[in-house]
């Protein structure tokens, strides 16, 4: 196969110092950090319901075979699991794994939400830390606001009890948004 002729060879030696050259399977390229950060190479593409990776190849490049491109650009290795679920696959992994608990009333983990908004820059941070179900039951909810020589800060404290389908659901949809190599690039990769 063409595939194969592209991975390095490698020499084995048995017992007896006799060598032969295979070709190494588990040799794997990477995309260098600094290019997957590079915002000038990359469209943003949020993956609708029914789209796979091939999908989205052709739909950007023409192409279903470079599927490859999708994955490898957004570091995915694993297309069954990193991928995010239609909505019925979704529902299917739901209902074989949890299929003992209720999941809208069944709380997962709970969360300490702080939220800053700074009037004079006109932007807000969002830090989120899990915690425990003592200090969720403890902990009162407020907004504070300073003034500090930038301007004014707001600072609000919420807390949320986070349940096994709003935490599956995060995670699914988590998945969503990736990268899209500009096609100028493509075959330079």
């Amino acid at each position: 196969m063409q595939y194969f002729s592209t991975l390095p060879k490698i020499a084995y030696f048995d017992g007896s110092r006799n060598s032969k050259i295979y070709t190494n399977l588990m040799a794997r390229a990477d995309i260098k950090p600094s290019l997957l950060n590079n915002p000038l190479l990359f469209y943003t593409y949020d993956i609708q319901d029914e789209d796979t990776p091939e999908i989205v190849a052709y739909k950007y490049y023409g192409d279903a075979y470079r599927y490859w491109i999708v994955l490898y650009c957004n570091q995915i290795m694993d297309p069954q699991w990193d991928w995010p679920l239609s909505r019925k696959n979704f529902d299917d992994y739901l209902n074989s794994n949890y299929n003992d608990i209720e999941l809208n009333h069944t709380v997962h983990h709970f969360e300490k939400i702080i939220t800053q908004y700074d009037e004079n820059t006109l932007t807000t941070t969002t830090n989120t830390i899990i915690i425990d179900e003592l200090d969720y039951a403890e902990l009162h909810e407020t907004t504070e606001q300073f003034n500090l020589p930038t301007g004014r800060v707001t600072v609000t404290v919420t807390k949320k009890a986070v349940t096994f389908y709003e935490y599956e659901l995060n995670l699914n949809e988590s998945k969503r948004n990736i990268k899209i190599l500009n096609k100028t690039y493509v075959n330079q990769l």
